[in-house]
């Protein structure tokens, strides 16, 4: 009797479980590897998770049709992290392991690293004390058993020394590392000081690599001939023979947080496979995420603190401008313009940070600054119009009024919209610096694969003068010339509707404060603003993240926002506006019952048309659930009906990180 053999295989479809297919004779299908089938009346790849001799109770079974890899390049251990991922995030298996497993067929030839051909810059390096202190606490403490660490330090105190230092000592137990960061253009400097440290050792995956360029880097990472990889957040998934560390660098950032499915956050799963896997876990950051550092003081993570820049050098001195939003020249103000034109006749440099995210408007009193506020979520109203009517609409509970006719603090009947015609102020800059070399750095410049490590060149040549760009500016680059700092107008980000608005905004004036004055003079940073009165600025003249985070946990705690609650967001999209209100309304009944059936402690918030109600030609309108427990938010949307009417999807998004 002929012994066939088997495979069953996991799809990038959300569809629960794996199917079975039948091994023809000619190929070879071996756990973990990929495999070309027919589903559903289309030739896909799909992941052959376990092969065998038994026949399955059906009568047609379809064949394989082609082998992708002639060996395993994935097993048990990434199998687990997608089961946990998918049960977290209440997605499918198949969606995780088509997101963590590259789709290249053929592993690049081509593939070469960035700094190949650049001179190695050899830099032996030395701890300072406080930098040692951390260094030995954090490998003590993992010979003890507890592997996972926060290191809190300040812009410049030397954060990615000790991840060099404690890499190294991982390698040199023959155990491999994997070193996250939030985005490419981050990585760029990140990428070349690795690669002088650690040679052809180092592997860098991220998606401005061709898909069979990050399959060569996936390959060289699993067999255990490349021992650190450095990448964006899909790295996390990469697999090797013995996982000893993951770093987390810039841990706060919101990059780390996927926004399509599978909805995971990087750092959850980092932590589940460093508990599984036996490994160390080290983040870092100087505005380290309030949950972090939350369970970092409550005893969930060892605490490290680092309060002195390396060699001593000054914080940078923080200023706050007020403008005058009805003037054109208020969009640059004095202040700003005399210091950056200083800064470049003495062949210093400026960066200047627009912070375009979110234009979603706001309504403001221009005279006092007074934002229009919900009454019951402590997050800004947001205007919207509907023929000649105007309402203020909170986007998380639904609570809405007239725009007032004067401020309710100062009387004042300049009512302002916030969030319009921003745009022109590239333009107002180069009207202003006209002899500058200015160079803008967002998503719309780098589109091209080599821009961001040109761009990043040209600035750390002194062939710049003013770097402008959105939040990209911000995030860990090490610009020896930038005297300067310009933030052209914080309050679009402070208020938009959402309650991580104010930590956002902290963390980002922050971290783009420290690009400047690292070396031998200090810095100076100007934030403009239309609402000096804001609680914030205050804090950040003093660098002062802890008054600022004891602050926002009081609000947060009174509010039962994270970290003392779990989220989830379920949001129904659809061309149909009518047919979106109607299924949102019936998702909300749906769980209003299993709710109170089940006697639950959630609150249901909703349903509201969110932020952006309409992109695409796609109405979306969301419902917020909030629970001290995450199983009861899980259990309660795994027990409803989650498949949305024709022409709708419904996204499931648990710890939300944007409700935009």
């Amino acid at each position: 009797m002929k012994n066939n053999k088997y495979t069953d295989v996991y799809v990038g479809y959300p569809v629960e479980g794996s199917y079975t297919y039948l091994i023809p004779e000619d190929l070879d299908v071996q756990t973990g590897t990929r495999v070309r089938v027919n589903f559903k009346n289309r030739v896909i790849t799909a992941f052959a998770h376990r092969v065998h001799n038994n026949k399955p109770d059906f009568n047609y079974i379809k064949d394989v049709q082609k082998v992708i890899d002639q060996a395993p390049i994935f097993d048990s251990r990434l199998i687990d992290l997608a089961e946990y991922t998918a049960s977290s995030y209440l997605c499918n298996t198949g969606e995780v392991l088509a997101t963590a497993l590259p789709s290249g067929e053929t592993a690049s030839d081509r593939y070469k690293h960035p700094f190949k051909n650049k001179k190695k810059v050899i830099r032996n390096i030395k701890l300072n004390k406080e930098q040692s202190i951390v260094y030995d606490n954090i490998l003590n403490s993992f010979n003890d058993n507890k592997f996972s660490h926060l290191i809190f330090g300040i812009t410049g105190s030397g954060k990615t020394e000790i991840y060099i230092e404690i890499a190294k000592y991982i390698i040199s137990l023959g155990r491999s590392v994997i070193y996250l960061v939030p985005e490419i253009t981050l990585s760029s400097q990140i990428f070349e000081r690795l690669y002088n440290v650690f040679h052809d050792e180092l592997i860098v995956y991220h998606s401005q690599l061709t898909a069979n360029q990050r399959l060569k880097s996936w390959l060289k990472f699993y067999s255990g001939e490349a021992k650190i990889a450095v990448g964006t957040r899909s790295a996390v998934f990469l697999q090797c023979p013995d996982l000893g560390l993951i770093i987390i660098d810039e841990e706060h950032d919101w990059s780390y947080k996927e926004h399509s499915t599978p909805r995971y956050h990087a750092k959850r799963l980092a932590y589940y496979r460093c508990m599984k896997e036996k490994s160390l876990l080290i983040m870092g950051s100087a505005t380290p995420s309030l949950e972090s550092l939350y369970f970092a003081e409550t005893g969930n993570m060892e605490l490290h603190n680092l309060k002195s820049r390396f060699g001593d050098t000054l914080l940078p001195e923080i200023d706050i401008v007020t403008i005058n939003p009805k003037k054109s020249e208020s969009l640059i103000s004095n202040k700003l313009l005399i210091n950056s034109k200083k800064a470049i006749s003495q062949n210093n440099q400026a960066i200047f940070l627009l912070n375009r995210r979110g234009f979603s408007p706001v309504v403001l009193c221009s005279d006092c600054g007074k934002v229009f506020e919900c009454p019951y979520c402590n997050i800004s109203l947001n205007l919207h119009k509907s023929g000649h009517a105007e309402k203020m609409i909170c986007h998380y509970c639904g609570y809405q009024r007239n725009v007032p006719e004067h401020c309710p603090e100062c009387g004042s009947e300049n009512i302002l919209t916030l969030g319009a015609g921003t745009q022109k102020v590239e333009d107002s800059i180069n009207e202003t610096f006209k002899d500058a070399k200015i160079v803008r750095l967002d998503q719309d410049t780098t589109r091209k694969k080599s821009a961001i490590f040109e761009i990043v060149d040209k600035m750390a040549a002194g062939e710049i003068d003013i770097l402008l760009g959105t939040q990209m500016v911000a995030k860990g680059f090490d610009f020896h010339n930038v005297s300067i700092v310009g933030v052209l107008l914080a309050d679009i980000g402070l208020n938009m509707p959402d309650f991580r608005a104010s930590e956002r905004i902290f963390s980002l004036l922050i971290q783009v404060a420290g690009r400047c004055g690292r070396r031998n003079e200090r810095g100076k940073v100007i934030i403009q603003t239309l609402e000096r009165e804001n609680y914030i600025y205050d804090y950040l003249k003093n660098h002062d993240y802890l008054g600022f985070y004891r602050h926002e946990l009081t609000v947060r705690k009174t509010l039962n926002y994270p970290p003392f609650s779990r989220m989830a967001r379920l949001l129904i999209r659809g061309k149909i506006e009518e047919k979106v209100i109607n299924e949102i309304n019936k998702v909300y009944k749906s769980l209003e019952n299993e709710i109170n059936k089940n006697n639950y402690s959630i609150s249901l918030l909703g349903p509201v048309a969110a932020p952006f109600a309409k992109i695409s030609s796609n109405y979306r309108y969301h419902i917020i659930l909030k629970a001290e427990k995450i199983e009861q938010i899980r259990n309660v949307i795994k027990s409803i009906d989650r498949t949305a009417g024709k022409d709708l999807y419904l996204e499931i998004d648990i710890d939300p990180y944007d409700i935009l």
